[in-house]
């Protein structure tokens, strides 16, 4: 029986979730800075970054709000999860700021790429795009041989 393919936007969401399982297992080396908190931004980034890669998958991008009924739970119970794994240390403990930011960025990832075109855009264009040769494409090619 063949394999079936993995694509790599199934990929993603496991891979950025796994990271934010192995980061949040260690002790927080974050400054005091008064009533901001810097780390609530890492988890509105990052959280936000995890509902992004679940609602660009294939099967949701036809159906957004299926999307959003999707990444938006998921992404904000996955970072649940992650607190009440954090219990488990001795050194961390559970923070309701923190699931409340994990849950904010999620939100606020998945309306923007939900209502704003360019968001949506940056996050769908190819980071490294595949050059076309003149050789690969006859009618380029013979196009480039009428110029020169």
């Amino acid at each position: 029986m063949p394999m079936p393919a993995v694509r790599r936007e199934t990929v993603w969401p496991v891979v950025l979730a796994a990271t934010i399982t192995i980061c949040s297992g260690y002790p927080a080396a974050v400054p005091e800075a008064g009533w901001f908190q810097p780390d609530k931004v890492g988890h509105f980034a990052a959280y936000g970054a995890l509902a992004t890669a679940i609602i660009r998958h294939p099967s949701l991008v036809r159906w957004p709000l299926l999307g959003l009924w999707w990444a938006l739970p998921l992404a904000s119970l996955y970072g649940l999860g992650d607190e009440f794994r954090q219990t488990l240390n001795f050194y961390r403990s559970f923070d309701l700021a923190d699931w409340a930011a994990d849950t904010a960025g999620a939100a606020v990832a998945v309306v923007l790429y939900l209502r704003w075109a360019w968001y949506r855009r940056l996050m769908e264009t190819p980071v490294w795009k595949k050059r076309v040769s003149p050789k690969s494409n006859p009618s380029e090619a013979k196009l480039a041989g009428q110029i020169s």
